[in-house]
């Protein structure tokens, strides 16, 4: 198949891009207005201390991200997603971010 439709690998965001590509359709900018990320990769906790590798070419996320915030300026206030949270940690970001929590 021409655009490997087959395939599974981690590299499937990037085989979608070029596809999306050949079609004509270009990714936008889906940071908010002070340059936080909307969407993660990671979880949170990996973002908040993630730091520039000596050699960024070495590191995927440094190689395909423009212009990288760090700390808490990194991910976005109203963030949409966050790759690879399951279950228990999903349920405790929507009560963090909801204000569910109950207080002290």
């Amino acid at each position: 198949p021409r655009f490997m439709s087959h395939a599974h690998t981690f590299s499937e965001d990037c085989i979608i891009a070029k596809a999306l590509r050949r079609q004509g359709i270009f990714p936008y900018e889906t940071k908010d207005e002070t340059g936080g990320e909307r969407y993660m990769p990671f979880m949170p906790g990996h973002h908040y201390s993630y730091r520039m590798p000596r050699n960024p070419a070495s590191d995927w996320y440094a190689k395909y991200s423009i212009d990288i915030k760090f700390g808490l300026d990194h991910c976005a206030a109203k963030s949409v997603a966050f790759h690879y949270a399951k279950g228990d940690a999903m349920k405790r970001m929507h009560a963090i971010l909801y204000h569910l929590c109950p207080s002290r």
